[in-house]
């Protein structure tokens, strides 16, 4: 079975990141074929950043997500340009903090405190990829919590290990509650 996943938002908000995060736990911890490409806007900070993950038990032969099974969006940007191939059935996960005007009644669209969440736990913006991840987690059945638990070891740095772990488990909360 394929699964897309998209992850878009503004750079300096570690879209990266959790695409690394996301493609290590899906290819390394669940030996799923992975494919992972990314973009950056024009500028680091502020510019458009997106990361892609097609995910599937058999070869991959077309590496371009299509419409996504889920979109994590961070920015009204993101919102505006990536949220129309999103399939029928699929979800838009949405930070409330950035995302304001939704496309009439946009069904796919669940609005979550993702920027709060982050701030709240870590005193940081940056760890709202990581609270993301752990809504996801705890929404999306195709991903396994541990593995993601175990990627997010490898790819965070010691001295911000804690911090986002705890809020990788305050996304998750998030997501378990619904």
């Amino acid at each position: 079975m394929r699964h897309e996943i998209q992850l878009v938002g503004q750079g300096g908000q570690g879209i990266r990141l959790a695409g690394a995060i996301l493609a290590r736990a899906f290819g390394i911890y669940d030996k799923k074929n992975i494919v992972e490409t990314h973009l950056y806007g024009a500028a680091a900070r502020g510019g458009l950043s997106e990361s892609e993950l097609v995910i599937s038990d058999e070869e991959i032969y077309y590496v371009k997500v299509q419409n996504p099974d889920v979109l994590i969006v961070l920015s009204q940007r993101a919102y505006d340009d990536f949220s129309e191939p999103v399939k029928n059935s699929g979800v838009i996960l949405a930070d409330d903090f950035y995302v304001k005007n939704f496309k009439g009644d946009d069904k796919r669209l669940t609005l979550y405190p993702l920027t709060r969440i982050a701030l709240d736990t870590t005193g940081s913006l940056i760890a709202v990829n990581v609270v993301s991840l752990g809504l996801i987690s705890a929404l999306y059945s195709v991903i396994n919590v541990e593995s993601m638990r175990k990627a997010i070891r490898d790819l965070i740095r010691e001295k911000h290990l804690s911090k986002n772990l705890e809020a990788f488990e305050e996304g998750y909360k998030l997501g378990d509650n619904r």
